[in-house]
């Protein structure tokens, strides 16, 4: 009668040993692989939370020109924002270009500016004040006498307060004023928010979170390298410089830091003269 033989002792807890080796290398190769993923996906977070605020930045504030600007600090800059772009024809009329008609309801008014005709003329803006927002505006202020054909799809509006004696053609735009600031975020409590706030509108929180260190540098009288310092005559600003380090809302696993990435942005302005 043969007897089947099991396995001893040793042979189990060596088999033992081993798996309890190759278990603990899983593992540990299961927690690497979360953790650069955790990194990863927070690298990712910290540059999107940079990318979505330079381009909302960016699309208003190219389109200023230095006299728009209002108020400046490192950390805060209100600004005149066109939105709407035509020519002057008489009567306090004005013609502008066609837009979207959502960029015409989301706007806040708050005044139009005009340039004369004159070489090296600047911009002239008048607040609305005591004024009222545009009416619709009579069309033969353009076609008779001026002899200006609207474009199809554009809006023909009478402004207040009125215009000045201004040729026939000269450019006009309506503005609302717009404040980027830096400040305490209230969605990611701790951290900075970059925030947009339009007179008569709702504060915005456009994108968070950043490490405090964001600032405002200002490009002045055309020069290539910015400065943190707020020049004494903000129409000599031709640019501004955005200086972010976007970071992830949560630490990575295993440590006690969100993940960051430091992400500059230059925006010249587009009606500059220097």
């Amino acid at each position: 009668m043969t007897r089947r033989r099991g396995f001893t002792l040793a042979e189990i807890m060596i088999a033992m040993i081993l798996l309890g080796l190759v278990g603990v290398g899983i593992t540990r190769l299961l927690m690497s692989q979360t953790r650069f993923f955790a990194r990863a996906t927070g690298a990712r977070d910290a540059r999107s939370v940079a990318r979505n605020a330079l381009n909302i930045v960016r699309d208003e504030m190219r389109m200023i020109e230095p006299r728009g600007i209002m108020s400046a600090t490192t950390t805060s800059i209100s600004v005149r924002v066109p939105y709407a772009v035509g020519v002057y024809c008489s009567n306090n009329t004005a013609t502008f270009v066609p837009v979207d008609s959502l960029i015409y309801a989301q706007a806040h008014y708050r005044g139009y500016a005009y340039r004369d005709t004159a070489l090296n003329a600047s911009y002239t803006y008048v607040p609305m004040g005591a004024g009222s927002p545009p009416a619709t505006g009579t069309l033969t202020n353009c076609t008779v006498g001026p002899g200006i054909t609207p474009i199809t799809g554009g809006l023909t509006l009478d402004l207040s307060p009125a215009f000045p004696a201004l040729a026939p053609g000269s450019p006009v735009f309506l503005f609302q004023r717009t404040t980027y600031s830096l400040a305490p975020s209230t969605l990611v409590p701790g951290r900075t928010a970059l925030w947009r706030s339009v007179i008569n509108g709702t504060p915005e929180e456009i994108a968070v979170p950043f490490q405090n260190t964001a600032i405002f540098r200002f490009y002045v009288n055309g020069s290539t390298t910015s400065q943190a310092a707020v020049p004494g005559t903000l129409n000599t600003i031709t640019g501004i410089e955005l200086v972010l380090v976007g970071e992830s809302e949560r630490n990575s696993p295993g440590t006690e830091v969100p993940e960051t990435r430091p992400v500059r942005l230059s925006i010249f302005f587009r009606n500059a003269v220097f």
